[in-house]
């Protein structure tokens, strides 16, 4: 299959420049839920016809697969361990996810679905070193000159979830590294005007406040919805900083 394969080496290229982020939650009454990020490249379609992509007959490809990272990693366990230990551990790192990819060439269609199960919200913490990961996953021994600076080498996310309160913390840990990046993303700042990221986190009770007064929830309340410009949240990550309270 031609296409899948420069499919994944199209969405290599552009995890970092795609265009809409949606980043979901779903929390159960324990504690447990899952987290995943998705993004729309439906845009990218031509891009790939461009790349000759499709089979010789005409016949339009279509895909709807589920990659199993914790799968892949034990079946290439030998050389993924002879790799060096940076290598190694952005590899590992995608161990508990999983990526869904629907591509409908016909229909114009390509989304992607990196998603991770939890116990409890802690364990989302470091769910974007796995997502820039998916670079190291895909092509251990691809060329690291070609990789779009890593937003987990200086920007964190923590999730807690205590007494009713849930809260997302984004965090900048090298200042250094994190200008770097905003610098080398100047130059397709007019591709990002209009690309967003956007939450959409569903609790298992009504949310009684939040602390982002332009959040929208849906009619049963517990579920909430709030969205930024692309590049804001990049300046500023500060933008997706946010506190729930929920209902006792």
């Amino acid at each position: 299959m031609k296409l899948f394969s420069k499919l994944l080496m199209l969405l290599i290229g552009l995890v970092m420049i795609s265009c809409n982020f949606t980043e979901q939650m779903t929390m159960n009454e324990d504690g447990s839920g899952r987290l995943s990020v998705n993004f729309d490249a439906s845009e990218l379609m031509g891009m790939a016809g461009e790349m000759g992509g499709g089979d010789e007959d005409g016949e339009k490809e279509k895909v709807d697969s589920i990659i199993d990272f914790k799968e892949f990693i034990q079946e290439n366990k030998d050389s993924i361990m002879s790799l060096p230990a940076k290598e190694r551990d952005e590899i590992m790192a995608m161990e508990n996810f999983k990526m869904r990819m629907l591509i409908d060439e016909e229909e114009g269609v390509m989304k992607f679905n990196i998603f991770s199960d939890f116990k409890d919200v802690s364990e989302a913490n470091n769910i974007n070193d796995g997502f820039n990961s998916l670079d190291g996953f895909m092509n251990p021994q691809g060329d690291k000159s070609q990789q779009q600076p890593k937003n987990d080498e200086s920007v964190k996310v923590s999730y807690t979830f205590e007494n009713n309160v849930f809260k997302r913390d984004a965090y900048i840990v090298d200042a250094e590294k994190y200008q770097v990046q905003i610098d080398s993303m100047k130059s397709m700042e007019m591709f990002f005007s209009s690309s967003s990221y956007k939450l959409e986190y569903t609790f298992p009770r009504k949310i009684k406040s939040t602390n982002r007064e332009s959040a929208t929830f849906s009619n049963d309340g517990k579920t909430l919805y709030y969205s930024v410009g692309f590049m804001d949240y990049m300046k500023d990550p500060d933008l997706m900083d946010i506190e729930v309270v929920l209902e006792d």
